[in-house]
């Protein structure tokens, strides 16, 4: 139970979050060259993907998973981005926004570079 608590409750609780700000009706936002919209979304998107890493390769039922934590957790936080991109079509005031995804999957492309960036122990 210890386990779940710290790895795998929170990858949960940010997907849930996102979510919920998800379904919350929003008004246009106005148009900038690099909007603090697609911003939020790579960084909401970046720790997705840190937690969803997390959790995978720190759980010992399938050590397929934990092996391939980093890959994986890239490929669901993108599948995840995609699908709250759809489903906000089905929220009023909301809609689908091929930039979003973009920007979520640019998020968890950050996180995996950072990453592997980090593992190689790369110094400034």
């Amino acid at each position: 139970m210890k386990s779940f608590v710290r790895y795998q409750l929170p990858v949960i609780t940010w997907i849930l979050a996102i979510f919920a700000l998800s379904s919350i009706p929003t008004l246009p936002m106005v148009k900038f060259l690099i909007s603090p919209d697609k911003l939020a979304h790579a960084g909401i998107y970046f720790v997705l993907c840190m937690l969803w890493k997390r959790a995978l390769f720190n759980q010992q039922r399938f050590p397929f998973l934990a092996r391939n934590a980093l890959g994986i957790a890239a490929v669901l936080t993108v599948v995840y981005g995609t699908a709250i991109e759809i489903y906000q079509i089905t929220v009023p005031g909301r809609f689908a926004d091929i930039y979003d995804a973009f920007a979520n999957a640019a998020g968890a492309g950050a996180f995996v570079m950072w990453s592997k960036w980090r593992s190689r122990g790369v110094e400034n």
